[in-house]
């Protein structure tokens, strides 16, 4: 299936309300959402306005991403959000509301997700505190 036709088939599903289930591709929101890790998508109603942190399915120079919403900007005359994957470091894409389709339903984590971002956070701490405790490590016998 070519992506004109997945981008039409995702659109035409969740325009009618029913939620879609797929396997998401890439590592950009790793670790939240694994590369092949099945996602299910919610479609949004045309009152809802997803928010800050929400992880979304938008349409973007014609093809379908779930990134997460980082900034909303109100405009004259529509709402804009500023999405990135959590994997990325400063690419962003700004769309307007008509371009998202639905919120991402995040499946169960995983124990190895847990570890991995336990391992993470553990190591910045260290790393934080490396400074302060060196003086006092270089001295002990």
């Amino acid at each position: 299936m070519t992506d004109v036709c997945w981008t039409t088939l995702v659109r035409s599903l969740l325009a009618q309300g029913c939620p879609v289930r797929f396997t998401a591709p890439g590592r950009s929101m790793a670790p939240t959402i694994a590369d092949g890790e099945t996602i299910t998508v919610r479609p949004l109603g045309a009152d809802e306005q997803p928010g800050r942190g929400e992880i979304v399915l938008a349409q973007v120079d014609g093809r379908l991403i779930a990134h997460r919403i980082i900034a909303v900007r109100s405009a004259a005359d529509d709402t804009w959000f500023v999405l990135r994957g959590d994997a990325q470091g400063q690419a962003t894409d700004v769309v307007p509301r008509r371009a998202i389709l639905g919120r991402v339903l995040l499946p169960p984590r995983s124990c190895r997700a847990r570890l991995a971002g336990a391992v993470r956070r553990f190591g910045q701490r260290c790393a934080r505190w490396k400074p302060f405790l060196k003086p006092v490590l270089e001295k002990t016998p």
